[in-house]
């Protein structure tokens, strides 16, 4: 009974903090010292094909195989564009890389905020 309610007691925690989680998540995004080899490339391309960019964040989410990569590009660049338009733009900008890549997520938008409270 007391191991049920302690993990109530965890998970109602978790909840009540998950925006400061995902503060703490994307705290260090550009962090290079904590990025694969991947990650650090794919960013440096993208960093190149969006200098304005006021986020590029990869993750590879396939424990640094590289098979899998989570990415998310805020720009003014995407302002009116429909999201598949964005995202074809990331993916043209990853192109010589996708046949290495198995899976591959794209987040993108114009405002970080909503990557910063999801």
């Amino acid at each position: 009974m007391f191991l049920s309610f302690a993990n109530r007691f965890r998970l109602s925690n978790l909840i009540a903090n998950q925006n400061a989680i995902n503060i703490f998540r994307y705290a260090n995004v550009n962090a290079p010292s904590s990025q694969t080899d991947g990650e650090t490339k794919l960013n440096e391309i993208l960093k190149k094909r969006f200098p304005d960019a006021r986020l590029v964040d990869v993750k590879d989410t396939s424990s640094g195989c590289g098979a899998s990569y989570e990415i998310i590009v805020v720009t003014d660049e995407f302002a009116k564009m429909r999201t598949v338009n964005q995202h074809r733009l990331v993916s043209d900008a990853l192109s010589k890389q996708l046949p290495n890549i198995h899976a591959i997520r794209i987040f993108t938008g114009t405002d970080e905020k909503q990557f910063l409270d999801s």
